[in-house]
This record gives C-alpha cells, sequence and structure tokens, in this order.
C-alpha cells in the first residue's frame, strides 16, 4: 500500500523529506520546513510502497514504516535509528526528529498507529460484528459465555481476551488482554478472511487509555462493573471511571439506527446506574439494555438460587423468559449471564440459543476453576486480584460451602499499593484460614508486599499460626505467612480436611510467575493437583452433590441394612448389599450411588420423578408403602433397583437424619423462637465455629425436610452442628428435636408468631417448650432471662438452664449499649470475663441475639476474645435491617426478610434510633400466621406507629387498613397515612421523600416487601 494511501488515515502537522502537493500547491519542503495543513489527500514527490507496519523497532522489515510510540517502559522515539537501519521506508513520529529519511509527525502517533493500522489491514473492524466488553470485573466470563451463545446460534465467532485470542478451532497466546493496535487489526483482519462474522473482545482501561482501540467500530458495547484496580496507573477512581467511560461516550459506534440496542450495563453496579443515565440522554433510552436484580430492568432474574453445584434461575427479557441450570458458581456469575444474555437480545438471538450457550459454559480457564480430586475438598482456582473480585468469590463460596474456607492469596508487585490491606481485610474476614503468600512480586521484595496486606488481615483475625502450627490442622480462625507460593498452596492442601473448600486466588489461569526481572514457569492448577497427589489423607470419591447437600457429599456411606435400620423399611426390591453414597430427594441433581427418596411436597410429588432418576442409572429409591404395587416399585423390581418402601417418606427422611446424627457423633446446638431465631443461629454458628468444625442450616432449611437435609451432611470431622427449628403447629418442634437430639437448646424469645396454627401465647409457650424436652439430660438450655414465659419455663425444667439477656439476673448479659454509626457497640459480661464486642448492625435488638450465642460459646468453653471475633464476622441475614445508604441522600432500611408483631415492633424502635432527628417513614405489609389475633394485632401496630415518632405511614395487603384504623385511634393525621397497592406507595412515597429521611420496609415473607425496596433503591440511586 502507498504511503500516501496510508496518510489519507491521519492528519500529519508536518511532512519532512518529501515534497507534498494538495490542489496543486507545494505544502511542505525539505528540512524543519513550515507546518504542513491538514489534508486528507496528498500527492507525494517520493511515494514509497509499504509492505509492513511497525511499532517495535526490531521488527522492522525493508520498505516498511515504523511509527515510534511511547511504552510504559521504553520510548520507541529512542529506537528510530534502529528501524532506519533495519530498512524503514518512512518514520511516524509525536517528536521532532531529523533523520535523511521520510518522516512524518503527528499529534498523538498510538492514534496514528491505530488508524494507519486500521487502513492498511482495510478496516475490518468495519465489516464484522464487533462486541467489546469492559469493567474490572467479569469481561472473561462473559466473553466465554457470549462466545458459546453465538456458537450455539451458528455464528462464526472469534474472541480477543485475556486468555488468548481465539477462532476457527485455533487459539494463540495474547501477550496482553487488548493487543496493541497493529496487532489487534492484524488478528480481526485475520478472523475477516477466516470467515468469522462476530468478534468478542475484552476492552481494557489501559487499551482505552493508550488508544488500542481508536478506530474500532464496536456495533455493541458491555459494561459490567467498575471496583478498585490498577490505580497505580490511572492514579484514582474518578480517573479509573472516566477512562473507562469513555468506551461508551467516545470509542462506541453512535449511530442507533432507529433504536439498534448499542449497550448492555450492568445497573447492579453503581458506575453502571450512572452510565444508563448518561447513555439513555445521550443515545436514546432505546439503546440501552439494562442488566440487573430488580423488575425495573430489561434483564433479570424473577428467581434464583445458587450453590456450589452451580446456579438455577428464569430470567426475564423483552423477548419472553427462559429457565436455565449452569454450573458457573456465585451471585457474581448470575450477574455475568444476565450480561451475556443481555448481548444475545441484542443482536436478535432466539431465547433457545442465549439458554443453549449459558449452560454450555461449565467452567471458565483460571475463573473459580475447580480441581477435580478424591480426597473431598473443593479446590478452586481464581484470578481474583482486586478487592472486589476477592469478595464476590469468597462470598459466594462462603454462602454454600459445606465447611471451612481456606484463601491463599498475595497481591502483585509494582501495581497499586492501596488495594492491599483491603484484600487482607476481605480474605480474613470471609475465610476460616488465610495463608498470604506471593503473587508476581516482580521487583517488589515480597514480605514487603505480605507486610502491606498484613494490617488488613488483622483487623478481621487476630490469631496468627506459623506454617508449622498447620502442618496438625487448625481449630481456630486465623491467618499464616508463607511467601513461597508453591509451598503455600501445599499448606493449604495438607491442612484442609474434608468438606473444606481451598480458594487459590489472584493468578487464575497465568502459567508464569513474574519474580525480579525474571519470568518463570508456574501454574496454581498444576501446583493444586501436585499438592494434592502428594496428600496422604484417604477419602470418598470427590463429587458434587445436589442442592439439598449444599454442594457437598456424605462422607459416610450407607448401607441398604443401615436404612432398613434407621426407617423400619421394608426391601421391596434389588440387591441388599448395594451401598450409596448420598441421600437425595432432588431429581434433577443426583448422582448414581445416591438413594432418591420420594418426598410429597406441597406443590410436586417426588413419585412422579422415579422414572426420570431410573433412566439416569439411580441405583436406589425410597417410596412410600402405597406406591409399591404403582409404576414406581413395578419399574424398580423390572430394573433391578433397589428399593425400600416405609410407611411414610418425609418421617423416613427424618428417621435418615436421626441415625445419622447418632453415628457422626457430633454435638448439637439447636435453636428456636419467635424473633430472631435465624440471626442467632449465624451468629451461633460463628462463635462455634471459632474453636470446632461446625456444621450450620444454610437458608431457610428449618423444618421436616429441611433440618434432615442439613443433618444428613454430618460426617466424622464435624464436631459440632448449630441447627434452627421452625414451626407452625404443635408437635412439629417435638418431631425436629427428636431428629437433631441436641446438647444444646436455645430458645430467644416467645411472641405472637404463628397464632393462626397454635392460638394463643401459651400454646406458643407450650409448642416453643417441647425442645426443652429432647435436649439430652446432660445438655442445657439457653433462655432468654428477659422473657417471663421462658423464666416460667426455666423454672419447669429438669435440664441445666444457663440465662442470657440483659436483666441481672442473666450469667451472660451486655451493658454500656451505643451507636456506632451503622455499628452497635456493648459491653459482654461472662461469669468470669467482659470484653467490647461491636456488631455490624445498628438494630439494638440484636444485642439478644448475640448474647444468645454467646452463652452457648462459653457453654462450650470458648474465650470471651474468641466469643467476640465470632459475633463481628457476623453479616446481617438478607432482608433483616440492611442499610441501603442512597445517591439522593435517603437512608431505606430493609426488613424484609419476614415479620410479626414483636419484629415489628423492634424494627420501629430501631428506626426511631436511626433517624434520630430526620424524617422517619414505615411502609408496612401484613403480618401473616395471626389466625384470629390478627384484625387485633394489625391495631396494635398502627398504634405503636402512631405513638413513634414516625411522620409517615403507608400499608399494604388485607389488612391495610385495620394498622392505618389504629393509627388514626391515636391522633396520627389521616393525611400521613396511605394505604394502597405496592405501586400505588411506590408512586405517592417517591414524589415526597427527600434527603435525610429514614424509611423501613417490613411485612411477612409472603407479602414479597422486598420488591418496593428494590424499585425504591433503583430510584434513589436514579
Amino acid at each position: 500500500m502507498k504511503l500516501s494511501s496510508l496518510l489519507k488515515s491521519i492528519a500529519p502537522t508536518g511532512l519532512y523529506g518529501i515534497r507534498a502537493e494538495l490542489d496543486g500547491q507545494i505544502v511542505d519542503i525539505k528540512g524543519a520546513g513550515p507546518r504542513a495543513p491538514r489534508p486528507m489527500r496528498y500527492e507525494l514527490s517520493t511515494d514509497p510502497e509499504i509492505g509492513s507496519v511497525h511499532y517495535r523497532a526490531q521488527d522492522v522489515k525493508p520498505g516498511g514504516l515504523f511509527i515510534a510510540i511511547q511504552g510504559l517502559e521504553a520510548d520507541g522515539h529512542d529506537y528510530i535509528d534502529e528501524a532506519l537501519a533495519r530498512g524503514a521506508s518512512a518514520i511516524v513520529t509525536q517528536k521532532p526528529v531529523k533523520r535523511e529519511s521520510i518522516i512524518i509527525e503527528v499529534e498523538n502517533s498510538r492514534k496514528a498507529l491505530a488508524a494507519i493500522s486500521d487502513r492498511f489491514y482495510s478496516n475490518p473492524s468495519g465489516k464484522l460484528t464487533l462486541i467489546g466488553i469492559t469493567g474490572t470485573n467479569g469481561k472473561t466470563t462473559i466473553a466465554f459465555l457470549v462466545e458459546r451463545i453465538l456458537s450455539e446460534a451458528g455464528i462464526n465467532v472469534g474472541v480477543i481476551g485475556t486468555l488468548n485470542y481465539r477462532y476457527s478451532g485455533k487459539t494463540y497466546k495474547n501477550p496482553m488482554t487488548t493487543p496493541e493496535s497493529l496487532d489487534l487489526q492484524k488478528i480481526m483482519s485475520e478472523m475477516l478472511k477466516s470467515g468469522i462474522t462476530h468478534v468478542v473482545m475484552e476492552v481494557t482501561s489501559h487499551a482505552i487509555d493508550l488508544d488500542r482501540v481508536y478506530n474500532c467500530r464496536f456495533d455493541l458495547g458491555v459494561f459490567t462493573n467498575l471496583t478498585h484496580d490498577h490505580l497505580d496507573y490511572h492514579g484514582d477512581m474518578n480517573s479509573y471511571w472516566s477512562c473507562k467511560k469513555r468506551m461508551f461516550t467516545e470509542i462506541l459506534c453512535s449511530e442507533s439506527g432507529n433504536g439498534r440496542i448499542l449497550a448492555v450495563i450492568n445497573h447492579n453496579d453503581e458506575r453502571g446506574k450512572e452510565l444508563i443515565r448518561i447513555l439513555e440522554a445521550s443515545i436514546g433510552k432505546p439503546s440501552v439494555l439494562s442488566t440487573g436484580f430488580s423488575s425495573n430492568n430489561s434483564i433479570w432474574p424473577r428467581s434464583f438460587k445458587y450453590d456450589l453445584t452451580g446456579i438455577n434461575s428464569i430470567i426475564s427479557t423483552p423477548v419472553g423468559t427462559f429457565e436455565f441450570k449452569s454450573p458457573l458458581v456465585g451471585q457474581h456469575n448470575l450477574e455475568n449471564i444476565l450480561c451475556a444474555t443481555g448481548v444475545g437480545v441484542a443482536l436478535d438471538l432466539s431465547l433457545d440459543s442465549i439458554k443453549a450457550g449459558v449452560e454450555a459454559v461449565f467452567a471458565v480457564p483460571g475463573r473459580l476453576e475447580p480441581i477435580p480430586n478424591y480426597m473431598e475438598r473443593f479446590v478452586y482456582v481464581d484470578y481474583a486480584h482486586t478487592p472486589d473480585a476477592l469478595e464476590n468469590v469468597l462470598s459466594a463460596l462462603k454462602s454454600t460451602a459445606p465447611g471451612r474456607i481456606i484463601c491463599v492469596f498475595g497481591c502483585g508487585g509494582d501495581r497499586d499499593k492501596a488495594k492491599r490491606p483491603q484484600m487482607g481485610q476481605i480474605a480474613g474476614r470471609l475465610s476460616d484460614l488465610t495463608i498470604i503468600t506471593s503473587d508476581n512480586p516482580r521487583t517488589e521484595p515480597p514480605m514487603e508486599i505480605i507486610d502491606q496486606i498484613l494490617p488488613g488481615t488483622q483487623k478481621a483475625t487476630s490469631h496468627a499460626f506459623s506454617p508449622s502450627d498447620l502442618i496438625t490442622g487448625f481449630q481456630k480462625k486465623g491467618y499464616s505467612v508463607e511467601p513461597d507460593r508453591k509451598t503455600a498452596i501445599q499448606l493449604a492442601i495438607t491442612t484442609s480436611r474434608p468438606c473444606d473448600t481451598v480458594l487459590i486466588a489472584g493468578k487464575g489461569n497465568e502459567t508464569y510467575q513474574i519474580i525480579g526481572n525474571n519470568t518463570i514457569s508456574f501454574d496454581d492448577r498444576k501446583e493444586a493437583k501436585i499438592a494434592l497427589s502428594k496428600s496422604r489423607v484417604k477419602n470418598f470419591e470427590f463429587k458434587t452433590q445436589n442442592t439439598s447437600k449444599s454442594g457437598t457429599r456424605n462422607p459416610i456411606p450407607w448401607t441398604t441394612p443401615e436404612i432398613l435400620e434407621a426407617t423400619g423399611g421394608e426391601l421391596l426390591c434389588g440387591d441388599i448389599k448395594q451401598s450409596f453414597s448420598g441421600i437425595s430427594i432432588d431429581s434433577r441433581r443426583i448422582f448414581a450411588d445416591d438413594l432418591f427418596v420420594a418426598i410429597k411436597g406441597d406443590d410436586h410429588d417426588g413419585h412422579s420423578f422415579t422414572g426420570d432418576v431410573i433412566r439416569q442409572g439411580v441405583c436406589g429409591l425410597m417410596i412410600n408403602k402405597n406406591k409399591a404395587d404403582q409404576p414406581p416399585g413395578r419399574e424398580c423390581q423390572k430394573k433391578g433397583v433397589v428399593c425400600v418402601k416405609v410407611n411414610d417418606t418425609t418421617r423416613a427422611l427424618g428417621d435418615l437424619a436421626a441415625f445419622n446424627r447418632k453415628r457422626s457423633n457430633v454435638s448439637v446446638v439447636a435453636i428456636t423462637g419467635s424473633n430472631g431465631k435465624t440471626s442467632t443461629r449465624k451468629m451461633t454458628a460463628g462463635v462455634v465455629a471459632r474453636c470446632f468444625d461446625t456444621l450450620s442450616t444454610i437458608g431457610n432449611l428449618n423444618n421436616e425436610i429441611g433440618l434432615p437435609l442439613t443433618l444428613l451432611n454430618l460426617n466424622h470431622n464435624h464436631k459440632w452442628a448449630v441447627v434452627e427449628l421452625g414451626m407452625n403447629r404443635p408437635g412439629e418442634i417435638k418431631r425436629l428435636a427428636e431428629i437433631c437430639s441436641p446438647d444444646v437448646g436455645v430458645i430467644t424469645n416467645i411472641g405472637p408468631a404463628h397464632l393462626e396454627g397454635l392460638g394463643s401465647l401459651d400454646a406458643v409457650m407450650q409448642a416453643k417448650g417441647e425442645l426443652l424436652e429432647k435436649i439430652k439430660p446432660t445438655g442445657t438450655a439457653v433462655l432468654n432471662a428477659d422473657d417471663p414465659r421462658l423464666l416460667q419455663l426455666a423454672n419447669n425444667t429438669s435440664r441445666d438452664v444457663l440465662l442470657f439477656g440483659l436483666s441481672e439476673n442473666a450469667m451472660v448479659r451486655a451493658r454500656s449499649k451505643r451507636e456506632k454509626g451503622l455499628v452497635l457497640s456493648f459491653t459482654l459480661v461472662l461469669p468470669a470475663e467482659t470484653i467490647s464486642v461491636d456488631l455490624k448492625t445498628p438494630a439494638e435488638f440484636m444485642v439478644s441475639n448475640a448474647l444468645a450465642a454467646a452463652a452457648v460459646g462459653y457453654r462450650l468453653g470458648l474465650t470471651a476474645r474468641e466469643i467476640k471475633e465470632g459475633l463481628e464476622d457476623f453479616e446481617p441475614v438478607q432482608g433483616r435491617m440492611n442499610i441501603h445508604k442512597t445517591r439522593k441522600g435517603i437512608n431505606i432500611i430493609d426488613d424484609t426478610y419476614n415479620s410479626n408483631p414483636g419484629s415489628m415492633t423492634a424494627a420501629i424502635k430501631t428506626l426511631n434510633s436511626l433517624k434520630g432527628n430526620n424524617r422517619g417513614v414505615l411502609v408496612a405489609g401484613d403480618m401473616l400466621e395471626l389466625g384470629d389475633h390478627a384484625e387485633s394485632m394489625h391495631r396494635m401496630i398502627g398504634s405503636i406507629s402512631a405513638r413513634s415518632n414516625i411522620l409517615r405511614l403507608y400499608v399494604t395487603g388485607q389488612f391495610a387498613e385495620t394498622v392505618a384504623a389504629g393509627a388514626r385511634n391515636e391522633d396520627m393525621d389521616s393525611r400521613d397515612i396511605f394505604v394502597g397497592a405496592k405501586d400505588e406507595i411506590l408512586e405517592s412515597i417517591t414524589g415526597w421523600l427527600g434527603p435525610g429521611d429514614w424509611i423501613l420496609v417490613k411485612g411477612s415473607r409472603g407479602m414479597r416487601m422486598e420488591e418496593i425496596v428494590e424499585k425504591l433503591k433503583d430510584w434513589a440511586d436514579d
């Protein structure tokens, strides 16, 4: 290509060494003559044929064009002589140079390189559908998802990203996530020639700032999020954000074409919200597709659940809904899936293709990549190298991990130092054991990097282990330092136990480590496999289990005689020698060596799915006796499958759990109460886990099905289980307590909950008191000294009693309660020690829950310091006093997890405390399951609301008018009371709220009051 043709793509500021003519007028002469105008077309006196373009002098070929750019470590202008010596026909520079050659001077040689490269390779991006993905985290995973979605739609797709660039079955190493502009244009040109029509590109902030994607014609942009990273380069978060934003405001092709979708933006992210506002104003609302968890987004999940087996969700889009099951782990990956779905919708792909593409991505290299093993460990390698990414990954694991979490991580040298203590604190807070090591130290001494991580870790956990301490394992939360990354990985594996999760974070799929100026071969995945193979621990085969087991395998296998003994069942058919590795009630997630128990639930009967599990190769079923002569039983006999028949499969499931609890020899803490049992259970589990391997109820698995599923996870390594017992009818607590046979029983309080099934407070007391009857004779009842009915139970039980509360007669009590912002501090008083505790909640009633957990810790022999650390690790349950500070200055209290008169009263009290002299608002939904007491209890809440210092009351539901009447009876102005549907409340309240206001949203689970919270947050952050 002629030099004059290439110059059409740029606007030189000076031409030297040639004569140039524009419209018959000479515009430049040899030497440092006058600056040329900015023409688009030149007639050159010397117009060499340019056979190649280069930005590295060592690559220059005779007849090539060398473009000198300023690099991060070297300046191409220093190598112009080398380029000329190698035969360069011309030089492009942004600095004045004097050489006996053709010199083209430009304002910005990086932009010139991009523009010339684009023209040299015949504008490939303009002939492709180019999709750019930018943001701090999630780019690689979204690229994988989009690649597979496009492939499922029959589209020839190429990818340019962190891992590599790949197309047409070929994969090439990529020296950087977004290549230099010359390399980028060459890659796209090769893809185009190979028949590729769509290219997915990860776009980094460096690529934007260094003009690597200048002149790329993007058809669609995706924004994932913006979190702390690359501040060594950008300086501060505002500069980092300004750079990322340019992808959409400057680079993205803005010719909307009748509302064509140009951008897919993650609305869950604060910067994403801001970007949506900017783009809707500049390119129009139809051109922006928002994704997020709330229903006001274009793409959102109607429902979802996730654990270590993956994600199940139903996604709503503007063109319909689809349900999917993905092996990817964690809420952050659901966000990635939503963004990838947005790309599919923007490109008019079918929902079938989108679903198939999402489900086809089993793992992304180095992104929560599982390391298979036969040791019953869950080992993952992840690229998380930013605070937000590390928190996302650890939170995803912590919410579903069946055992302890061990995290190995370090921070890169010669990079952003501010994030080091942040990452240390996150790892210390969310892991049971943190092993701090090297990442890519580069030219920094590894121990200096570690010393900057440690202060953050020490804020979260105080106990330091030496590596030698860990040879025999660990019994409490803590951290250790091992600078050698290989040794650190080995240490994490060898100190782990069955059901533990080991996360090796920071390097992901990298196959090297940079130490000093040397790059050595190093792969976290290989090192983990080596460490696993060297371990001498013998365990059962590692497999992922169904949702009911939260991603673990039961390490105690079951024989058929044990199953018959546990349940009193009868063997209908099959080999009595058959054994099983687990118990499952979910036909969708079951292994061949599981026993499937067909449970009849409210919505589905498991007997309807027995044919499915038999076809999947499952070797054992348990069914109700009355089904023995029906298809389930007949098919088992025909296939030779083990089939056990019992009177009631639900009861048999509990019997299996009771049998497993007994043979595992684990001690149990069982927690019940009218209010606070979920928070108390979480706090108690955090305290007990300080010193013992602990299993805890996950989510709301606290009924006659949920409790057994929890206890079936018990193994010989567990020392304690902390379980929650729920109820809504007499006798239910008794049955649950029979199953778990508690050593310690905790009752938080007795209040007006579940009155529909129980009738009166005295009946509630008797029902909760059923727990005390089933505590082991040598066990302890932990009871609330501030509750008169529990004191009555304490006087009537033969079990040892340990009282907690604010009363002076409590052995474990609190004093000096005080608020510190959104933290509640108090002095914990134990019989022999006192210590200050800071709870991560502003709700004063949480102190009672903390005291219950502390009493259990004291009963188990923990020190005050260990109890304090366990309590301060507590993170409030979603929908339990979660405080949201919004952009408009409005403070939203999300307490939508559930509601009854006691918790509603406590929440109103907390609202009054938090708002201070500001305006307070209550948005209340019905309190369910109150039976004949519903009318009086709702009227009482109206009265309490009016007597409290709140300014307005918004009510919805069947008893909304009753609540309003109770408020009016206390002389609350009718103009300050609003009764209506949720949408009507939102319309009214958003026209009234202002900066500084505090708003509490609360109601029973069935009222779905979280819908109001999400819409309020979206409005208040807009």
